[in-house]
């Protein structure tokens, strides 16, 4: 078991990511990184991509850590010398911080980290932050993946599904599930921003594909014509705006959909809404539609591989609806559009998602897993 002296003065946890971006992945690390320093430990955030700009504040008691440009390059699979370059200056950088433990996060980062630590005795633990079946990576990392990540003291997934995943086909990796946290969201003066109508169907995500906002659009446009009342405001910047700009215009949408990019925080206008729907192709969990949850808002989700189910109960305080399938999408957007007491009744549940998921009982998960990483026990 751990030395009490180590206990008394904390364990040295380092945690890497890719960037502290506008991310949900980026916000978890700084949340287990303020829980680890406030339980009397001593977390490090280490980024290895210095191109993309800060967006969160970083806990003032943590210290940072960016990578140097040779960490963050990505070489081809060719070029040995270059990639045996980034791995030991990524040894050397994380020995500086002299951890007990490695927390890593995102798949690419998590082989990084893996290749720079074998062979230390530093413990180290992968986090999947999407559903890894159904991401697209180049076969280079899918091959790096399987390779390396039996090597992790344990890998953490974020739902049922994935859990089931990595006990019944991936028994190598030593999984283990630890959802995302849903803190209480609380608002005193909701005031509906400028750009809703009368009321409004709200959305939030990046804008990268696997998060389906042109399916949105397209169920949107099959009931917006009964709802004149409604607009749909989507939170949230990325590769895919420009191409939903063009299927708002081609869907004669333009002055029906609100595009509000990045809005911090973006609480006060979920509380506003009067209906989220996520429409994720796939997910490691669904932060965005716990959070709406957790705002009191009503919520409709496709029902993805893994993620919504483990955050929706069904009929009591959202709605789950066929994956990819816009017109059943449509449809539960119109039952609930024409039915505000069935939407009163799903939002006074919805707030529940935050005794389920409470920051309290998941950081005793991550705690637990850590003390175990650092005792070599399972």
């Amino acid at each position: 078991m751990l030395d009490s002296l180590v206990m008394k003065n904390g364990l040295r946890v380092t945690l890497v990511t890719g960037s502290l971006g506008s991310g949900g992945t980026e916000r978890i690390v700084l949340w287990l990184a303020g829980a680890l320093a406030q339980a009397g430990h001593k977390p490090t955030v280490m980024t290895l991509h210095d191109a993309t700009a800060d967006f969160y504040d970083i806990p003032p008691e943590v210290p940072r850590i960016k990578a140097s440009q040779t960490i963050g390059s990505t070489y081809r699979w060719f070029d040995l010398a270059g990639q045996f370059r980034s791995i030991k200056v990524l040894r050397h950088t994380l020995s500086e911080s002299a951890p007990d433990v490695v927390i890593s996060f995102i798949d690419s980062v998590n082989v990084q980290v893996l290749q720079a630590l074998i062979g230390t005795g530093i413990p180290v633990i992968v986090s999947e932050q999407t559903d890894w079946r159904y991401h697209p990576v180049s076969l280079r990392w899918r091959l790096m993946r399987q390779l390396l990540y039996p090597y992790a003291h344990s890998v953490v997934v974020l739902s049922s599904a994935l859990e089931k995943e990595v006990t019944h086909r991936q028994t190598l990796w030593r999984g283990v599930r630890i959802p995302n946290p849903v803190p209480r969201i609380m608002c005193k003066d909701i005031v509906k921003p400028e750009q809703f109508g009368q009321f409004t169907v709200m959305a939030m995500g990046r804008l990268a594909p696997e998060k389906g906002f042109d399916l949105l659009l397209h169920a949107f446009r099959q009931v917006a014509d009964d709802f004149p009342d409604w607009t749909l405001v989507i939170i949230g910047e990325g590769p895919e705006l420009a191409n939903l700009f063009k299927l708002i215009e081609h869907l004669a949408l333009a002055d029906r959909v609100f595009m509000a990019g990045v809005v911090s925080p973006p609480f006060d206008w979920l509380h506003a809404g009067d209906l989220f729907v996520f429409s994720s192709l796939y997910e490691g969990f669904g932060l965005a539609l716990a959070e709406a949850m957790a705002c009191g808002l009503p919520v409709i989700s496709f029902d993805c591989p893994s993620g919504p189910r483990d955050i929706i109960r069904h009929g009591i305080d959202g709605l789950l609806v066929p994956p990819n399938d816009v017109n059943a999408l449509a449809g539960a957007m119109k039952s609930l559009m024409e039915d505000p007491l069935k939407r009163v009744q799903l939002a006074q549940r919805a707030p529940e998602v935050c005794d389920r998921f409470a920051p309290d009982l998941v950081f005793d998960q991550w705690h637990r897993l850590i003390i175990s990483a650092v005792n070599g026990t399972a």
